[in-house]
């Protein structure tokens, strides 16, 4: 449930800043840095608790996957302006959940898990090919193939939440974000095709 909140508090703030998250995201980046890498050594903490459990980094990921998804809505126009930003900051703050993991499963506190893993190895050049500086420098064609793999990505992901989250509300809660997702990019890929 906490994953919805933060859903709908991000959906607010880039339907009201989303401007200023393009002005502003190298500064955006430094501070979600500094938060991520101090999550790690205050993993306890609640403040942090949205980055050690993933919360935060699903919630951007959802939002993410939608701007491609939605129809030509306004909060969809604000939500695709700021979409690298977004993947961006999703990297940032799904790394000290993928660390504090692979931590626990190298001393056997928590079995593997590999859709995670895979999931979080695969998002690495999708990172670093997001930096403009990055992507002019490449083919085109190329880009866009390689960020194609996101698909993959957002699979792995939800597969990895329903395995792994014991309580039920959450996997139910889960199970409908991805049908609310996949109903939105049906009708939006049928009405492409169509089109054509």
């Amino acid at each position: 449930m906490i994953t919805l909140f933060i859903v709908l508090i991000l959906s607010l703030i880039v339907y009201l800043k989303s401007k200023s998250i393009k002005k502003y995201n190298t500064y955006l980046y430094i501070i979600f840095i500094l938060l991520s890498s101090v999550s790690l050594f205050f993993p306890k903490f609640v403040i942090f608790m949205p980055w050690i459990k993933g919360f935060l980094g699903l919630a951007i990921f959802y939002l993410v996957m939608m701007a491609g998804a939605l129809p030509d809505w306004k909060f969809k126009k604000k939500l695709y302006s700021v979409r690298t930003e977004l993947s961006i900051l999703g990297f940032i703050v799904i790394t000290p959940h993928a660390i504090f993991n692979l931590l626990r499963i190298f001393k056997g506190e928590i079995d593997l898990t590999i859709f995670g893993i895979i999931a979080y190895l695969i998002m690495i050049p999708l990172f670093i090919t997001s930096f403009i500086t990055i992507r002019i420098k490449m083919n085109r064609l190329h880009w866009k193939n390689l960020q194609r793999l996101a698909y993959i990505v957002y699979i792995l992901l939800f597969i990895h939440l329903i395995i792994h989250y014991t309580l039920a509300i959450n996997r139910i809660l889960y199970i409908i974000l991805l049908i609310f997702y996949l109903a939105f990019k049906t009708v939006k890929t049928l009405k492409y095709i169509k089109a054509k």
